[in-house]
């Protein structure tokens, strides 16, 4: 993706090298935290770290955890996909996954095994999805799931919960064009599925919006793999697959007025900013804030800190994994 400059970016970037291995402070009286990481393991030094994060989260105070997708790099196998399932329930903590590209829609690659998407994608919810409305992990909770409505029956990873009056959601989004990059063999069938899921996921993000009207909530947190290339013309190549969503995006977030915070991956980079603009004006709008984690080869995690005392609800405190031996 273009790079992106901030000071913002860079300041969290030298909070993160300054909190490497570092514990996470316990919340404040009335305050929740949650961790979330992305884009890891990537091949077994990080498998080494990730195992090492978990124990950490472990000796931590958090409602729950959450992988934003790409959990792994190659093979897409079934025993991968398993390996990693039992990774992370050694998580005490409930554990909360999202798709990304890298377990399903790049599995054409050679090197991840020469696979058909659509089949991995199938592998994939059959092992981390075999029950929709409950995390896995020590812990688990409830979880609304769109797989409930028998028109979205095929999407048990959209996944919603409500905490202390904050909307959590999942949102199938993932990076190569959003599941729409040409490879070799590609099929309708690889585009008709593309375009179902699109109509899902947006289907699922206003239904998390009415969810929170619904209960008067203080705020919104919406979960993705991809970056959406918010910094670029709606017409762009990178922007288009997912240009849609944002434009619905953009309409629920200025309707609802509260906070909202968008967690993905994809570039593993981290930053924190307020990217969502008017396409009319190009205004910024400031209820909105993205917090995308970094990813490979950087393996850690941030603390979502939520103190609903406040007006902007979030806090944020990121921490980076060393091998020590």
């Amino acid at each position: 993706m273009i790079p992106r400059h901030s000071l913002q970016r860079l300041l969290l970037g030298l909070l993160a090298a300054v909190s490497c291995d570092s514990g996470t402070l316990p919340p404040l009286d009335g305050t929740f935290a949650f961790a979330v990481f992305a884009d890891a393991p990537y091949g077994f030094f990080e498998e080494i770290k990730v195992r090492k994060l978990i124990r950490r989260l472990n000796s931590a105070d958090f409602a729950w955890v959450i992988h934003a997708g790409d959990i792994l790099w190659y093979p897409c196998s079934d025993a991968e996909f398993q390996k990693r399932f039992d990774m992370f329930q050694e998580s005490r903590h409930p554990f909360i996954y999202t798709p990304g590209d890298n377990e399903w829609t790049d599995c054409h690659e050679r090197i991840a095994g020469g696979y058909r998407p659509l089949d991995r994608l199938s592998s994939l919810r059959a092992i981390f999805f075999a029950d929709p409305f409950t995390t896995t992990g020590g812990r688990t909770f409830r979880l609304d799931s769109q797989a409930a409505d028998s028109l979205y029956a095929d999407f048990p990873e959209n996944a919603r919960w409500v905490h202390q009056r904050i909307v959590f959601a999942t949102l199938h989004v993932v990076g190569s064009d959003n599941g729409r990059e040409r490879f070799v063999g590609r099929s309708w069938q690889d585009d008709a599925a593309a375009a179902r899921r699109d109509s899902a996921t947006i289907a699922w993000l206003r239904e998390a919006f009415r969810a929170a009207g619904d209960i008067d909530a203080r705020g919104v947190v919406l979960v993705m793999h991809a970056d959406p290339s918010f910094e670029l013309p709606p017409s762009h190549d990178w922007r288009a697959p997912y240009d849609a969503f944002l434009q619905v995006l953009e309409e629920e977030v200025e309707r609802f007025t509260a906070p909202v915070l968008l967690i993905h991956g994809d570039d593993h980079t981290l930053i924190v900013d307020k990217p969502l603009v008017r396409r009319t004006s190009g205004r910024v709008i400031e209820n909105f804030t993205r917090l995308e984690v970094f990813g490979s080869p950087d393996v850690g995690w941030v603390s979502v800190v939520v103190d609903t005392s406040r007006a902007d609800l979030f806090d944020f405190q990121p921490h980076l994994v060393r091998l020590l031996f």
